[in-house]
């Protein structure tokens, strides 16, 4: 067996609106995956419908057939629905996500209208049964309030533990998928890493988190393959105000991570996902910069004045240079606008 695993992927903005090129955008992508037995990953964008959710300021949503054509190139055979954006257009589109998820007969766990669409799934890859499980922390934002009946299941320890008993003595692999972590961040926080060794304990063999959009550290507790942030594997980039947009450039950089039936990690690829939502193969040695994030981590985790460094860097510096030298951004254009500098100065007052 080998098992892919991504992080977020959004087939919305240039993606959906100009899928046209989406043959050449995805062409290496797709070569990589075909030779797996699957690909599991986190479904960001749900399938577009005319309902919006109330209590969101931003909506994310891709097209219906763009969204089925990518799932089928990619290998993908499930998907965790619980997340931020999977209510963005509200009842309708998670009806949609769903309906397209089970026409293309790819599994999913996390959300749906119904309390068994959003329990975990069993399946079967290369003669193994797949237990697959999906959360969504509740410090995400996922906008849920406008939609009291619909099921998004909300990460709770004690359930989550009881969830993966039950399910490893069903199961000879178990997934447990979970939304979480600091926005545009490299590193986990402490509490993710003692709800980890719980999971673990439990009987899980591998933890899949995500929603930095920020490829994080991976490591092994006990016998489970952790990882705390998967990366942003595709996330369209979109059109506001008559400008175009894209996440940050520290969020174009992810990997595929395959794993083996013994939940080993076979490879890690690195990949790089370029303006226009090209992704191409990336530079970077996975493996060093893993263990450079650990060490890292262990540090910030000790020292408050390294952390408080480290969190003014991502958090304001990080920022700024985002703000002048990110995807469609003229840095000289903004450099001589006023309103510019009013911008870096509430970044500074908000440094934590």
């Amino acid at each position: 067996m080998r098992l892919a695993l991504a992080g977020d992927i959004a087939f919305s903005g240039l993606i959906s609106s100009s899928s046209e090129a989406n043959g050449e955008r995805f062409r290496w992508l797709e070569d990589i995956l075909s030779g797996c037995d699957g690909l599991i990953a986190n479904l960001e964008a749900p399938v577009k419908a005319d309902e919006k959710n109330s209590s969101k300021k931003a909506f994310l949503y891709a097209d219906h057939e763009v969204t089925s054509d990518l799932l089928r190139r990619l290998n993908v055979i499930c998907v965790s629905l619980a997340n931020n954006h999977i209510l963005d257009c509200g009842r309708e589109g998670l009806a949609n996500t769903i309906r397209l998820l089970d026409d293309a007969g790819i599994y999913h766990s996390g959300a749906g209208l119904t309390e068994e669409q959003a329990a975990p799934v069993i399946f079967t890859v290369a003669g193994k049964r797949v237990a697959f499980a999906s959360y969504n922390h509740s410090s995400t934002n996922p906008g849920r309030e406008a939609y009291p009946d619909l099921f998004l299941n909300s990460f709770d320890l004690a359930h989550a533990m009881a969830e993966v008993r039950n399910l490893k003595a069903r199961a000879e692999i178990v997934v447990v998928s979970i939304h979480w972590g600091t926005d545009y961040s490299f590193f986990h926080e402490p509490w993710q890493r003692k709800t980890a060794e719980k999971i673990a304990e439990e009987g899980a063999d591998i933890i899949m988190g995500h929603h930095s959009h920020t490829l994080q550290a991976f490591e092994i507790i006990g016998s489970t393959q952790v990882f705390y942030g998967l990366g942003s594997l595709a996330f369209g980039d979109f059109e506001k105000n008559g400008k175009m947009y894209a996440l940050f450039r520290r969020t174009k950089h992810s990997a595929l991570f395959f794993t083996d039936p013994n939940r080993r990690l076979l490879e890690a690829v690195a990949t790089h996902e370029l303006k226009g939502n090209y992704i191409v193969a990336g530079s970077k040695d996975i493996m060093k910069r893993n263990d450079r994030l650990l060490r890292l981590n262990r540090i910030r985790e000790k020292n408050n004045y390294f952390s408080a460094m480290l969190r003014f860097h991502e958090k304001v510096l990080s920022r700024i240079y985002e703000y002048f030298f990110g995807y469609y951004m003229n840095p000289l254009a903004r450099l001589f606008q006023f309103r510019n500098f009013r911008k870096v100065g509430r970044l500074l007052r908000q440094q934590p």
